[in-house]
């Protein structure tokens, strides 16, 4: 709730003049709404006496009177609804911005454990309810205390005895309705996470639908989608059990309150102390109230399952462990790429975990512009070191420095600006070509069909209808693997950066395809410090330094044919992929 009331408390306070302009339209229409039946009571009364001159101009009167409340009253919610666009649409506007942004800080590994189709929701969720909670606000909890208070005041100043069974009544209707969406609010809660479950089925499901189609999986996804959609079913079916039982109490209360009221007026008829005009009254001003704390109640509803609908991207907010840079770093410039593991320390589950850890004194001096390949048997820790030094992760003790700068002190945009990182799968935009290799550059086409030359891409890319303008389709799964990572190296040739990054560049390609890559990849890293990590050790045969690693540990060390001579772990390791070895 504290989450709530800062972000949407925030957008309040900026379109704070469109708020004043709507609590003053609603004030002026609902209290000219409310003070309305006195006009009608003066009616009845007029109507229920014999013609007179007399009472005939005062029922002009009357209803002159009644023509000015109404052309106030449309006014007045002109002035809202003129109000509302700033206040409302404007506050999502705001909203969506700020969960994007705040989605956009949060760490890497935030997102290796979270579904995106989940994330999408509640962010929808999120800047939703902004809508529902301030219309809520506004139009029923502010309205209709208005209106109950004016209400109140009416009735005591014609019958003091009605005002106060009103009064009780409307204490009663209003506990009622808050109490029982209290109690509520956990059954909200639960269809809203049930909502984010079904939501990341789908997007899993639908990202996938390579793996769907080409295993057969249909049935087995349509079953887990099934599992969540009667899941979901059951918390829904309670929360909306739950809220219908609510409405049938209010039903309850608002024809009692009609009832108890007809039947006092009828003993003050009795006693001759009544007049037609205050039933109608009474009358003109119940049916409004009834009508509007129905409302209220079953809106009431709505306000709560916005809270839940709410909560869920709340706590990304509250999330402290963020992509943000400290005070002391600035856009250092990295000049020659010289790279310094010095004495890390890292273990996934934090400085308390009693496992999971990884590298102990981890060191590893890189030349500026050395090649330096990493291999090893999955887990050793090869792609580990280059997610800490994007600072995706970061290590519980030691330093890691380029240039003599500890990447601590880097904005997180000038270090990852620096480092060129291409892939095993590079991931592309639902954009075009040109758009994914400018990545939000001012570029010259000229410029980018050099870079394109370059990574081998060039002929693809003119074969297409639309060349450049080409859309890749989502994750870019229009073009094929080798043509998405000649894309990907495109990207690195333009970034021009002094360190570059392959993290499994070619494994997942054919050997011809993979041996066209190479050649573009070759170009790429000349001259520049480059971290290799394969699998394939044909790739790395160029390397000027190998590295061994198993479990954190640097086990070996050297060039291709030093390794071999040793006869130790890459030596076993290159008798078995030899056979895939494609020439130097």
């Amino acid at each position: 709730m504290d989450i709530l009331i800062r972000e949407y408390g925030r957008i309040i306070w900026q379109k704070r003049l469109a708020a004043f302009f709507i609590l003053l339209g609603i004030t002026g229409a609902i209290g000219l709404d409310i003070l309305t039946p006195l006009i009608y009571k003066n009616i009845a009364n007029g109507l229920a006496q014999p013609f007179t001159p007399e009472i005939r101009t005062m029922l002009i009167e009357n209803l002159m009177w009644l023509g000015g409340i109404f052309i106030v009253v449309w006014l007045c919610w002109r002035l809202v609804e003129f109000s509302v666009i700033p206040l409302l649409a404007g506050g999502m506007k705001m909203l969506d911005k700020r969960c994007f942004n705040v989605l956009l800080k949060q760490r890497y590994s935030f997102f290796e454990s979270n579904f995106s189709g989940s994330m999408v929701k509640q962010a929808g969720r999120f800047v939703k309810s902004f809508e529902t909670i301030i219309d809520w606000l506004l139009f029923q909890l502010f309205s209709n205390l208005l209106s109950i208070t004016l209400a109140f005041v009416v009735f005591w100043y014609q019958q003091p005895e009605f005002a106060l069974y009103f009064l009780a009544w409307a204490v009663i209707f209003i506990s009622w309705s808050v109490g029982f969406s209290i109690w509520k609010l956990k059954f909200d809660k639960r269809v809203a996470e049930w909502d984010s479950k079904i939501g990341g089925a789908f997007s899993d499901s639908i990202s996938n639908i390579f793996i769907v189609k080409s295993f057969a999986l249909e049935r087995e996804e349509q079953s887990k989608v099934n599992h969540f959609a009667d899941e979901t079913f059951l918390k829904r079916r309670t929360a909306w059990t739950m809220m219908f039982i609510s409405f049938a109490v209010q039903g309850i209360l608002a024809f009692s309150i009609e009832l108890i009221l007809i039947y006092l007026m009828i003993g003050k008829w009795e006693s001759g102390a009544f007049e037609i005009g205050v039933f109608v009254l009474f009358q003109a001003i119940l049916i409004k109230l009834i009508h509007s704390l129905w409302d209220f109640g079953r809106n009431f509803q709505r306000f709560f399952s916005a809270l839940a609908d709410a909560s869920e991207m709340a706590e990304v907010f509250r999330n402290t462990e963020l992509d943000v840079d400290e005070n002391q770093t600035a856009a250092h410039r990295i000049n020659s790429g010289h790279i310094r593991f010095e004495q890390l320390n890292f273990n996934y589950l934090g400085a308390s975990g009693q496992s999971g850890g990884l590298f102990k004194g981890f060191n590893l001096d890189i030349k500026a512009g050395e090649k330096v390949a990493l291999v090893g048997h999955s887990g050793s820790g090869k792609t580990s070191l280059t997610k800490l030094l994007f600072r995706f992760i970061e290590p519980q003790n030691g330093k890691i420095s380029i240039d003599g700068n500890d990447v601590q002190d880097f904005t997180l945009e000038s270090l990852r600006t620096q480092i060129s990182l291409i892939p095993q799968q590079p991931e592309l935009f639902h954009r075009s070509i040109r758009d994914n290799i400018a990545l939000g550059k001012n570029i010259s086409d000229e410029k980018i069909l050099d870079v394109l030359n370059k990574a081998g891409a060039l002929e693809f890319v003119e074969a297409m209808p639309n060349k450049l303008d080409t859309m890749v389709g989502e994750r870019g799964v229009k073009l094929s693997g080798g043509e998405k990572q000649r894309v990907a190296i495109a990207r690195a040739f333009l970034d021009d950066a002094k360190v570059v990054v392959l993290d499994e560049a070619t494994s997942a390609l054919d050997s011809i395809t993979e041996q066209a890559i190479q050649q573009a990849l070759f170009k790429l890293i000349e001259g520049k410090t480059s971290i290799v990590i394969a699998h394939r050790l044909s790739t790395i045969l160029r390397m000027d330094r190998i590295i061994v690693l198993d479990h954190g540990e640097i086990i070996e060390q050297g060039t291709h044919q030093e390794l071999l001579q040793k006869q130790g772990r890459y030596y076993l390791m290159w008798q078995h992929q030899s056979g895939e070895f494609i020439g130097s």
